[in-house]
């Protein structure tokens, strides 16, 4: 199958612009940055690199995976779906061109996050945008599950807040001590983000690279795969406009 960047060009386009004017979406890329904020600037005592690492986790998994259900969803609601899948595009340039809008926007946010927190995140830049970049593209694909297994935007809420804060609660829970906790974050990619903010920001005397994060790199990675399976998977039994 041969992509057309032009139609992906087009898509994406039109995803900008109908972000524009939607609040509630522009919303969520505000709340990660004033939390990280208030952590880093307001709040005496916080933990060196926290504000960042809580910042960053919840843009990449909330922005990540609300963004595009809601794309899905609010086309379905307004019965465009049928219209694009009229033109030359194909499911797949779909799913990319809508994707795309979401990729770009969270690294762009992840970039000015980091610029605008103290402590030494510049200096690990290679570790969040990687790790960033993949946990961003697995949370997209759940995004676009939810987006698909709701009937409209309201239902996103009801499909996909659990798994929203599954995904950025558990694996913070996991690394605060508790054993078993910790076992069963071990079972969310997000918990391996998380896991290499914590071992680049957090100031231990220990300072890792991304080389020796390897692990947790492959884990987001074969993650990335099954999401991308599971999204296959879901379009096959429900399809775009369902």
């Amino acid at each position: 199958m041969i992509l057309s960047l032009k139609r992906i060009g087009a898509i994406f386009i039109k995803e900008l612009h109908d972000l524009k004017t939607n609040i509630n979406i522009l919303i969520m890329y505000i709340i990660p940055i004033v939390i990280a904020y208030i952590y880093d600037k307001l709040i005496p005592g916080m933990p060196e690199g926290f504000a960042l690492a809580f910042g960053l986790l919840f843009l990449v998994v909330m922005v990540g995976m609300y963004v595009p259900s809601m794309m899905i969803a609010e086309e379905k609601e307004k019965k465009t779906l049928g219209v694009l899948l009229l033109s030359p595009a194909t499911p797949m340039e779909v799913f990319i061109g809508k994707g795309l809008l979401t990729f770009v926007s969270v690294l762009v946010s992840i970039v000015f996050l980091v610029f605008i927190s103290s402590g030494n995140g510049l200096a690990h830049l290679d570790i969040i945008l990687v790790g960033g970049i993949l946990t961003t593209l697995f949370c997209i694909m759940v995004g676009f599950i939810v987006g698909l297994l709701s009937k409209n935007q309201m239902a996103t809420g009801v499909v996909g807040t659990p798994v929203y804060m599954a995904l950025l609660l558990i694996p913070m829970l996991g690394s605060m001590g508790s054993p078993t906790m910790e076992k069963i974050a071990k079972a969310f990619p997000t918990y391996y983000y998380n896991d290499m903010l914590y071992m680049a920001l957090s100031g231990l005397e220990e300072k890792k690279t991304l080389l020796d994060m390897m692990p947790e790199v492959g884990i987001l990675l074969g993650s990335l795969i099954i999401a991308f399976g599971l999204l296959a998977f879901v379009y096959r039994k429900r399809g775009l406009e369902q």
